[in-house]
């Protein structure tokens, strides 16, 4: 009997070789006592190993598939995470060995939760772009005197979403901002002359 301290591969590969000669022993004992014919033994034998190899074949078959499905997942993971690095200016995350080593899957269990967070970041960033690139439509359209309640489309640069672009984009509304208190002191000071010349006139008339 296999020892449960014997690589598991082994035990499988012991008994299923201890089973088959143990079933093959008994199928010769009973062609002996039943007189088989050698032919008719030999041709029993040869179907026996093609059964088992066809077997042995569909088993190699899938574990084929689910190898190719895992290289596949895994390809994807990295090329996303490349993607959000890149698209957030980021050169690596903290914690994530740059080179993975190890199974299958224990390269895609190393990847999925640094995977994650990038998405998570990429979510919290895709926020702060449409916050302050609203804000942007907004006041522009204020400037121009566009009398427009609808909320501004915005479409956020997925492929750039750096803190650089975003500071860029945190200028400009600066920028307005500042653009739209000076256009509004300008109005606010030509209504006070505007009331003070109407005051005069009054004032003229009366005398």
């Amino acid at each position: 009997m296999a020892s449960f301290q014997t690589p598991i591969g082994m035990r499988s590969s012991t008994m299923l070789e201890t089973s088959c000669g143990y079933l093959l022993k008994e199928l010769q004992m009973i062609w002996d006592e039943v007189g088989e014919d050698q032919f008719d033994r030999e041709k029993v034998l040869l179907d026996l190993e093609q059964e088992c190899l066809e077997v042995y074949r569909k088993k190699v078959d899938g574990a084929n598939v689910s190898r190719s499905r895992l290289h596949q997942e895994l390809a994807e993971a990295e090329a996303e995470f490349t993607h959000l690095l890149l698209s957030l200016g980021e050169r690596s995350l903290p914690g994530r060995p740059e080179k993975m080593a190890g199974t299958l899957k224990e390269q895609l269990d190393s990847i999925t939760p640094a995977l994650r967070e990038m998405r998570l970041r990429k979510e919290e960033r895709m926020k702060q772009f449409r916050d302050v690139q609203g804000q942007i439509l907004k006041i522009s359209a204020e400037i121009v005197n566009e009398n427009d309640d609808s909320t501004p489309i915005v479409i956020v640069n997925e492929n750039d979403l750096s803190l650089k672009k975003l500071e860029e984009y945190q200028n400009e509304l600066q920028r307005l901002h500042s653009e739209k208190n000076e256009r509004l002191q300008r109005v606010e000071k030509y209504i006070d002359k505007q009331h003070i010349y109407a005051t005069s006139q009054k004032q003229k008339q009366k005398v």
